[in-house]
C-alpha cells in the first residue's frame, strides 16, 4: 500500500473522531440546553471550540496531504479547488476503496454533526424567546394600576415594598 494512502487513512480516523467527539458533545449541549444548567452549557461550548480548532488543524493537514498526492501522482485538477471527491475520483482503484469508506464516513459524521448544531441553535432560540416574552410579561404587570386601601390607583412599584419574610424562632 502506498505510504500516502496510510497517511490519509490516519487522518481521516482522527478527524472522524474529533468530529464524533463534537457530536457526543452536541447531544450534551442539548441536554443542558433542557435542563436550563448555563454552567454546563459554557463548559461544553469551551471544550467544543478546542476540539473545532484540532479539526480545523486536521482538515488543514489532509487537504496538504491530499495537494502533495496531486503533485507527487501528478493527477489532473480540474478544478482551481481540490475536492474530496475528485480527489478519491483520481486515484487507482484499490486504494479509491481503501479511502472512500473513511471519506463517506467523514462526510456523515460531519452531516449528522451539522444536524446537532442546527437543532442545538433552535433550542437556543426557542429558549430566549420564551424567556424574553416572561420578562416582557412580567415587566408589563409591574407597570399595571393597583388599588390600595386608600382607593387610590397607584402604580405597582410606586408605593409598594415587597414581602418580607422573617424568621420568627429569631
Amino acid at each position: 500500500m502506498l505510504d500516502w494512502v496510510e497517511s490519509l487513512r490516519s487522518l481521516f480516523t482522527n478527524e472522524i473522531d474529533c468530529y464524533k467527539r463534537l457530536l457526543e458533545l452536541e447531544g450534551k449541549k442539548r441536554a443542558s440546553i433542557h435542563s436550563a444548567d448555563g454552567k454546563s452549557l459554557e463548559s461544553f461550548v469551551k471544550e467544543s471550540y478546542h476540539i473545532m480548532v484540532e479539526a480545523s488543524e486536521l482538515e488543514r493537514i489532509r487537504m496538504k496531504t491530499i495537494e502533495d498526492v496531486y503533485e507527487k501522482e501528478k493527477f489532473t485538477k480540474d478544478e482551481s479547488s481540490i475536492t474530496l471527491t475528485s480527489f478519491l475520483n483520481q486515484m487507482d482503484r484499490e486504494s479509491n476503496f481503501k479511502l472512500k469508506t473513511f471519506a463517506l464516513e467523514l462526510k456523515k459524521v460531519v452531516a449528522d454533526l451539522k444536524d446537532a448544531i442546527i437543532t442545538n441553535e433552535k433550542l437556543l432560540k426557542t429558549r430566549k424567546e420564551f424567556l424574553q416574552t416572561t420578562v416582557d410579561s412580567l415587566q408589563e404587570l409591574s407597570r399595571e394600576k393597583v388599588y390600595t386601601s386608600h382607593k387610590q390607583p397607584t402604580r405597582r412599584g410606586q408605593g409598594q415594598k415587597g414581602a418580607i419574610i422573617l424568621n420568627a424562632t429569631a
